[in-house]
């Protein structure tokens, strides 16, 4: 999974600085909506597999599942060295929505996966380490991708990832797993009706855990924020400004996006060690994560330097982590292995749509107003209000919990 992440980022870096580079603000339209577009094309087929990829991850061998996503991605990547014109964006955006249309089986084996090979006491240390893992291949694959874009060129960047996506598909072979407890055959009928959706999301409603659900749908903000990311580091913190070249916007963005990783490293460490273990304390932990996030994305536009904004980012994102690593426990503590990956892949539909609308929305208002600045404190004002809402709508979650230490 490491191997993988650090090449996904790699290109996707390298996918930025290109639509920089052959779109620009004078060529498919304002480049807000461009870096919109690369989102709304990296989250929609995501959403729409998902009602596929979760009853699959819960029917077949997980293991099998991961392999297979990572050897197609790694065809969709090598494809992408066709482009290298403006007349071959769309191509690119269609590469983009296929490459993460795949990722979600690999995605909804993996969260699948985890309950069943750590204990239920350590289930939040594993995912504090996990989020660790990816904040470290997210900062180091972001940044060294920048350096590489610069070294070797987007072609370069491409095979590159392509590799990683083998090199994990032959780590994972391996690995030993589990069979999946449910053992009934795919029924197309229940994925196409969505009565396997449906069931999931009954089964959650029956725990008393439906609310959770939506905590990543809540946080979508974050999607319409990691557009204008790209735009700060194309126009405000590139070397050559608007319209800078391939190199000197994916310095400026990898830059920003390493900030990031660095802050989701550090997110689920600090709720872990200041809040405790328990599911009323990763209650807790969330609404804090989106008051931390409204901080940092407010405070942002102010930012002059890139170390600055680098600072920022980090603290947004910190809370950002806290809200996807405590939410993503509190279900999976509680949900039945026969429903993890159906789970998991509704969770997973909410939010896309959610980082889909905000990442347009915000992409569109920063071209509508000729300011970042705004989009960012229309952003940041969503995360605060999610907050409070949070913390009204779970105020009877586990309310009659046992105080625990784990």
């Amino acid at each position: 999974m490491a191997v993988s992440q650090a090449g996904d980022w790699l290109s996707r870096v390298a996918v930025l600085s290109l639509i920089a580079s052959l779109g620009g603000a004078d060529a498919l339209g304002p480049v807000g909506m461009l870096y919109g577009m690369e989102l709304a094309l990296r989250l929609l087929p995501t959403g729409f597999m998902a009602p596929l990829a979760g009853p699959v991850a819960d029917r077949f061998s997980r293991r099998m599942v991961m392999v297979l996503a990572d050897l197609a991605r790694a065809a969709v990547v090598l494809s992408l060295l066709l482009v290298d014109e403006p007349s071959e964006l769309p191509l690119l955006y269609g590469l983009v929505a296929l490459q993460t249309g795949l990722a979600v089986f690999f995605d909804a084996a993996r969260s699948a996966a985890l309950p069943s090979v750590v204990r239920r006491e350590d289930l939040l240390d594993a995912h504090a380490i996990s989020a660790a893992t990816w904040s470290t291949m997210l900062a180091l694959g972001a940044f060294s991708g920048a350096l590489v874009l610069a070294a070797v060129g987007t072609r370069g960047v491409f095979i590159a990832d392509a590799i990683t996506f083998v090199a994990s598909a032959a780590l994972l072979i391996g690995l030993p797993l589990a069979a999946p407890a449910e053992n009934a055959r795919l029924s197309w009928s229940g994925v196409l009706s969505g009565r396997d959706m449906r069931a999931a999301l009954a089964h959650a409603r029956d725990l008393g855990i439906g609310r959770v659900l939506a905590i990543k749908s809540l946080w979508g903000m974050a999607g319409g924020v990691l557009v204008l990311l790209s735009v700060l580091g194309s126009q405000r913190f590139g070397a050559a400004g608007a319209g800078a070249g391939v190199e000197e916007a994916g310095l400026a963005i990898g830059t920003l996006y390493a900030a990031r990783g660095v802050g989701t490293g550090l997110g689920p460490l600090f709720a872990r060690r200041f809040g405790g273990g328990t599911d009323r304390a990763l209650v807790r932990a969330v609404a804090v994560g989106f008051w931390v996030a409204a901080l940092g994305y407010g405070v942002l536009p102010w930012a002059t330097s890139m170390t600055a904004a680098c600072l920022l980012v980090l603290v947004a994102h910190a809370g950002g982590s806290a809200i996807w690593v405590s939410s993503t426990v509190l279900w999976q503590r509680h949900v039945s292995d026969a429903f993890r990956g159906r789970v998991h892949a509704l969770e997973f539909l909410g939010l896309t749509l959610s980082f889909t609308f905000w990442g347009l929305g915000l992409g569109w208002l920063t071209d509508r107003t000729g300011s970042v600045d705004v989009a960012l404190g229309v952003g940041a004002a969503a995360a605060f209000l999610s907050g409070l809402f949070w913390l009204v709508w779970s105020r009877s979650l586990f309310a009659g919990e046992a105080p625990s230490s784990t």
